[in-house]
């Protein structure tokens, strides 16, 4: 089948739905409906597949199996031929039942049309950025998924969209089976006609998407928001106080699962407090059928404070190393994510800088700061609110 990762469950399927068409009355074919796992290939397609177990009398030994280019042997018992493999529901292959070299049966699995209802045709996630739209299969059982594509030279490059589509009764005129595999490089729709294998009647498809002019790798964005600190030096504390705060945040993406990443904090009331960082960001691990990224984040960062006005101020290169657990689409919130982060210090200095970060383009912030040197120290919490700056490359 390729390769694949075990994805989550997508549309509630409905065995009912789905239908085994054989000949010989002597075979027997079942689901074991236990067993359906939701399968992810390389181009983002989720689709399901289920054991299907067959059982034939011992009679007709020697027995062996053909889907497509694999080749099955029953295991036997003192009455039976009997085998479990998987078949996908949503692109399902011909399977040969051989008796020696003579074919015995040939086994289809089918689906009926169903009614329709978002819950049985799946728009991955990765689709959600572009607002893809898919018309014409509102009756089907199918599954989209969505793969970009850089296309060009660095700071111009332009998006090209892979569209993976699949519906188990949907073929070409031609008979081919899907998957299938449309290119989108604008906002022109794709519009093409498939053939209903069970009804014989012509399906006109349309699959359009909305994308970007072009691609860019550099994104800021600008924060601000009230912060709440108390901080001291030499003996002397002050606070907590209410002080505005200005953020400035950058990204730049080198790869699909790794970046550079940037930001500059500014606290500013009678105290002075500036942290800024450059940190090399990649992912460690992608759970929930990668809808979860666990990401590492080490660097550094250059740090300002002074207590007051009159008072020196302090400069110091610090080396806290970070993560970043980033939720996407969370709890089914399209084009949204929501991220909780960490920096710890790796010295005996003492610094902690903690956030969590919820929204889209426009995003809110909640952040926690610590951080102490000799006699000076500060603490501060507090909420701010960021907006798109610049984008370039």
């Amino acid at each position: 089948m390729g390769s694949f990762s075990i994805g989550q469950s997508s549309v509630q399927v409905d065995f009912e739905d789905f239908e085994i068409r054989k000949k010989h009355t002597d075979l027997k074919a079942e689901f074991l409906k236990q067993s359906i796992q939701w399968i992810r290939t390389d181009n983002n397609l989720l689709t399901p597949r289920v054991l299907l177990q067959l059982t034939i009398p011992k009679k007709y030994n020697p027995i062996y199996i053909k889907i497509k280019d694999l080749v099955i042997f029953p295991v036997s018992s003192k009455e039976s031929l009997t085998t479990q493999f998987y078949v996908n529901l949503f692109h399902p292959q011909k399977i040969l039942v051989y008796q020696n070299d003579v074919l015995l049966d040939t086994i289809e699995i089918n689906s009926k049309s169903v009614a329709s209802s978002s819950l049985k045709q799946w728009v991955d996630y990765s689709c959600f950025p572009y607002n893809l739209k898919v018309v014409g299969v509102e009756a089907e059982y199918s599954a989209t998924g969505c793969l970009m594509n850089r296309v060009g030279k660095f700071g111009s490059e332009t998006p090209r969209l892979e569209v993976a589509f699949s519906s188990p009764n949907l073929l070409t005129p031609s008979g081919d089976q899907p998957p299938f595999l449309f290119s989108l490089v604008d906002n022109t729709g794709v519009e093409t006609v498939l053939v209903n294998k069970n009804t014989k009647k012509k399906q006109p498809v349309v699959i359009s998407a909305n994308l970007p002019e072009k691609l860019y790798r550099l994104k800021t964005a600008l924060g601000v928001g009230p912060y709440f600190f108390t901080n001291g030096t030499d003996g002397v504390k002050r606070g907590p106080s209410t002080a505005p705060s200005f953020m400035l945040y950058g990204k730049f993406d080198l790869t699909e699962t790794s970046s550079l990443k940037a930001f500059d904090a500014l606290i500013y009331n009678k105290a002075f407090f500036n942290n800024s960082g450059l940190y090399f960001s990649y992912d460690l691990a992608r759970v929930y059928d990668g809808q979860v990224i666990f990401g590492a984040l080490l660097g550094f960062q250059g740090l300002h404070y002074r207590y007051d006005e009159g008072y020196p101020t302090q400069f110091d290169f610090i080396y806290p190393q970070g993560f970043e657990l980033t939720y996407n689409h969370p709890f089914g919130m399209k084009n949204s994510y929501l991220s909780l982060g960490m920096f710890a210090s790796t010295t005996s200095e003492p610094y902690k800088n903690i956030w969590l970060r919820y929204g889209s383009k426009v995003f809110y912030e909640i952040n926690y700061i610590n951080w102490g040197k000799g006699t000076s120290e500060i603490e501060m919490w507090g909420l701010s609110i960021g907006f798109p700056f610049i984008k370039a490359f």
